[in-house]
This record gives C-alpha cells, sequence and structure tokens, in this order.
C-alpha cells in the first residue's frame, strides 16, 4: 500500500494521537507546534477533518457548557476551512505589497503643503492618506488571522512569520505579545481582569481605547519605532511624512480596529455589570462590500468566535451559514430559526418554554428527530 507521507517538523514529536484515517504529532510545548501527518489517500473531506483536529491542538479554545444555546453548537460541523493554504497565503501578501506600494508613495513622492514649495493637491494627500490608513488596517487584520493560525494552517512556520512581518510593518508590535493576549481574551472573553480586551470597569469609549492600547505597547516597540524612523530619515523621507503617514494613519487605523473590533461586538448594555462572553458578541447585518470597507469583516464578530479558525474573507461565508440554516429551519418548521442577535437571546432567555427550539436549534414540536440539524445541513449545501 502507497502512503502519502507530509512532514512539517525536524524532530519527533513525543504528543501522537491517532485515528483510523490519521496520525498527528504535535508538540504540546513547542511555540511552533510541530506537525507530523501520515496521510493514506484520503479524501478532501476527511482531510478538512483532520486540519481541524491539528488545528485544535494548537489553538486552545474555552470549554462551551453543554445546553448553552447561545454556542449553536449544532451548527459548528457547517463549515470547513479552505482546503489548500494557497488562499490565505496569497491574500496576506496581496495586504502587505499594497500597503508596501502606497507606503512608499506616501513618504517619499507625496509632498505635504507645510513642508513643501510645491505641494501635492489635497484631493490627493486624502486619497493615499485613507487608503494607506485602510491597508494599515489590512496589515493588523493579517497579523490577526495568523495568530488564529489562518493564514496557512497547514504550516504553522511561514502563519508566523507573515503575521510577525505585518505586524512589524504596522507599528512595530511585539508579535509573541499580541497572541498570548489576543487567547487570552479569546478564552475569557467579556471578563473583566482576565480578558485584555475588556474594560477595567469603565465602559467609556476614549477611556477604554487608552487601555486598550495602552496594554500592547512596550519600551522595545518605540526602540524600534525610533531605529525606523531614523533609516527612513536617512533615506531621504520627510519628517512631515512620518507624522502623518506613519503616526497618524495607524493611530486611526488602531481606532477603528477597536471600534469595530472591540468596542461594538463586546460593549456592555447600559447598567449591565457583569461578564460579556462571546456568545452574545455583536455582529453586523451590513452587506459584505460594506462590512469588508468598515473592518475587513472583523465586524461579523460572532461568527468569528464561532469559527475562530475561518479566515477573515471567509466570515460572510460563516454569516450566510447560518442566515441560510435559519432560514431552512423557520420555513420548514415555522420557527423563528437561530438567532445570534444578543437582543434576541436576552428574550429568550424570559420565554425559554417559547422558543426553545429556536434557540438551541433542536427540533420544533411535531418535527421527526434531528429535523432542525438536518434542516441546516441542507441549507449549507
Amino acid at each position: 500500500m502507497s502512503y502519502l507521507q507530509t512532514t512539517r517538523c525536524r524532530k519527533v514529536c513525543p504528543l501522537v494521537e491517532s485515528t483510523a484515517y490519521h496520525t498527528a504529532a504535535v508538540y504540546s510545548n513547542c511555540k511552533r507546534s510541530c506537525i507530523l501527518e501520515l496521510t493514506m489517500g484520503l479524501s478532501p473531506a476527511v482531510l478538512q477533518n483532520d486540519v481541524i483536529k491539528v488545528w485544535e491542538k494548537q489553538y486552545h479554545l474555552p470549554q462551551e457548557v453543554d445546553g448553552d444555546s447561545r454556542t449553536h453548537k449544532n451548527l459548528v460541523h457547517l463549515y470547513r476551512p479552505p482546503s489548500s493554504d494557497s488562499p490565505g497565503i496569497l491574500v496576506a501578501c496581496a495586504v502587505i505589497g499594497c500597503w508596501a506600494s502606497l507606503f512608499i508613495h506616501a513618504l517619499w513622492f507625496i509632498k505635504l503643503p507645510w513642508a513643501s514649495e510645491q505641494p501635492s493637491s489635497w484631493l490627493h494627500i486624502i486619497a493615499v492618506f485613507f487608503s494607506l490608513e485602510f491597508l494599515y488596517t489590512g496589515l493588523f487584520i493579517t497579523t490577526h488571522d495568523a495568530m488564529h493560525g489562518t493564514i496557512a494552517l497547514r504550516n504553522r512556520r511561514l502563519n508566523d512569520f507573515l503575521g510577525w512581518l505585518a505586524i512589524s510593518l504596522y507599528a512595530w508590535f511585539d508579535y509573541s505579545i499580541l497572541h498570548r493576549k489576543h487567547w487570552e481574551h479569546h478564552n475569557h472573553t467579556g471578563v473583566p481582569s482576565l480578558d485584555p480586551d475588556f474594560h477595567h470597569g469603565n465602559p467609556n469609549m476614549l477611556l477604554w481605547f487608552g487601555q486598550f492600547m495602552w496594554s500592547y505597547m512596550t519600551v522595545t516597540q518605540f526602540i524600534k519605532i525610533a531605529a525606523w524612523s531614523n533609516v527612513l530619515l536617512l533615506l531621504g523621507t520627510p519628517l512631515a511624512n512620518q507624522l502623518v503617514f506613519m503616526t497618524v494613519a495607524p493611530l486611526l487605523s488602531a481606532f477603528r480596529l477597536f471600534y469595530y473590533g472591540t468596542y461594538v461586538p463586546h460593549h456592555p448594555p447600559m447598567g449591565h455589570l457583569g461578564p460579556m462572553p462571546w456568545q452574545v458578541s455583536r455582529s453586523s447585518t451590513a452587506p459584505a462590500l460594506m462590512s469588508f470597507l468598515t473592518c475587513y469583516h472583523f465586524d461579523m464578530h460572532w461568527e468569528h468566535h464561532r469559527w475562530p479558525y475561518a479566515p477573515w474573507w471567509q466570515l460572510p461565508v460563516c454569516r450566510d451559514l447560518v442566515r441560510r440554516a435559519t432560514a431552512a429551519s423557520s420555513a420548514l418548521y415555522g420557527g423563528a430559526g437561530v438567532t445570534t442577535n444578543p437582543r434576541d437571546i436576552a428574550r429568550d432567555k424570559k420565554h425559554p418554554h417559547k422558543t426553545q427550539h429556536r434557540r438551541e436549534g433542536l427540533d420544533p414540536p411535531g418535527a421527526p428527530p434531528g429535523a432542525a440539524a438536518a434542516a441546516a445541513v441542507v441549507a449549507a449545501r
């Protein structure tokens, strides 16, 4: 029998998990989580399942309480990651490449009115500024995908390199610190003192933003920024251009990321003092194009927490799966379907006997066993 062996580690891993169709070896204490995969002519569907299993060995998700309707665990199997790493790598490289091209143009070819006798037109300056700010946001989103392993699910080394490169170009943040704190956020979402992205007792937007930024800054980061700035000065870039395109633009993108990726989805309702778990994260209903222009689909936040192995450019797919499952369940069995809206979830908690099948994806009264789940699968297809 012929075996196709794919090796992605340089040494034999001590922890081995085997199934009838797959052997995955993972370094539990290795940052790069070296992986050894042995496959035997498997179907794409089976390999997809294996990719998720290997991913779960590298990223530790919070435990989900059985019976918690807000998690909608019955929908998890509907989404599968891309069958190849190529699309994720190409998207990441495209974002980095576009940013680099516009960054060079902004620093060397834009003439600011207060720093040049022959300035560029205001239309030109404004267009470049906001386009670059949008691409700065893309750099962070690329890093965010890397922290989830979704740039290259099957190549952790390349995945982390692209994430490190993107965040270094963004503002020289420490990738390892971001990675650790981001998974603290996913494992303790909305829990004061445990979630580093959550407010410290006062949900005021500006105060929260200040705390959010301060928690990720380091002395080493500022040393790197200063050194990078001096290198660019030696290469002929005006200091005024650096202040506008290397300071103001990334700060504005940081606020964009905070607002759409932290404040809006996790902001507690007025008077609420307790935790805000991911299950009640707010998610955008805007058209996909608008969501992309807003913040690279970062506003589809419930979907991101539900499927943390989905790259940013597939979050609309995840949202569509939920919508089609909802529509199918409602059309076939007269229920209201699955909801991720925090208001609906709060209403359901007050009247669980009226909406239990909708909240939990359970079979409505009179429907055959497994009907709601079957409807979801049919809708997803």
